[in-house]
């Protein structure tokens, strides 16, 4: 099972997305957001991960419904 990554557009709409680009490199050399288009209104937003632990179940559940297409940045 592949692992998704629940984040926030800058409208604050919560998705999923199964890459996370450059995550790896710290939000102290690039920056947190990265550049994704959010599934709910169709724009390319800045996203940022979204802290799991402050979601309810019910809008967990949500996001992991809502997927992202394949990210462009």
């Amino acid at each position: 099972m592949e692992q998704r990554t629940v984040v926030r557009c800058a409208e604050g709409h919560l998705f999923s997305t199964s890459t996370f680009p450059m995550q790896t490199l710290g939000a102290g050399r690039l920056g947190p957001g990265r550049l994704i288009r959010c599934p709910q209104c169709g724009r390319l937003r800045s996203s940022v991960m979204a802290d799991v632990s402050e979601l309810s179940g019910a809008q967990l559940a949500r996001a992991l419904r809502l997927e992202a297409a394949e990210s462009l940045a």
